[in-house]
């Protein structure tokens, strides 16, 4: 006997055997990306003689793309069931004004998801084997042809 009684809990060994979905960070590696992208453009615009507006001018984009980028992968994370609190915004404000704190965000963030997956009974061996068995099926399927 299982499913949804007149009470409206489940029950049953359906429910027992469903696990809620993996988290994952959709932005992080975008964000470590676009960082190293932007330390070298950072370290090649003084060679065109642009000057300190230029560089400024660098760094403040970066900054406000690097807080919309953590302030969106927040809000995944949230919408995912990740519990934040409050520490979301100073992330987010602390993005704006310092060069490290993206780096520090994608560090914190990791674990953050880790440790939620773990939560969720997700170990870092079944990760590992469920990419392998994909790979294991894409070169199946390419055998194949």
């Amino acid at each position: 006997m299982s499913g949804q009684h007149g009470d409206g809990y489940r029950r049953g060994r359906q429910v027992e055997e469903q696990r809620e979905p993996r988290v994952g960070s959709v932005y992080r590696r975008l964000l470590l990306i676009i960082w190293g992208l932007g330390a070298v453009i950072l370290l090649v615009v003084p060679a065109f003689g642009v000057g300190w507006t230029g560089i400024f001018a660098v760094v403040l984009v970066m900054h406000a793309f690097f807080a919309g980028l953590i302030f969106l992968d927040i809000r995944s994370l949230r919408q995912q069931g990740v519990e934040w609190g409050y520490s979301r915004h100073l992330w987010f404000s602390s993005a704006l004004v310092f060069p490290f704190v993206t780096l520090v965000y994608c560090w914190y963030v990791a674990r953050v998801v880790r440790r939620e997956n773990e939560r969720r009974g997700y170990t870092d061996d079944e990760a590992a084997e469920a990419d392998s068995d994909s790979d294991d099926e894409t070169r199946e399927e390419t055998a194949d042809r």
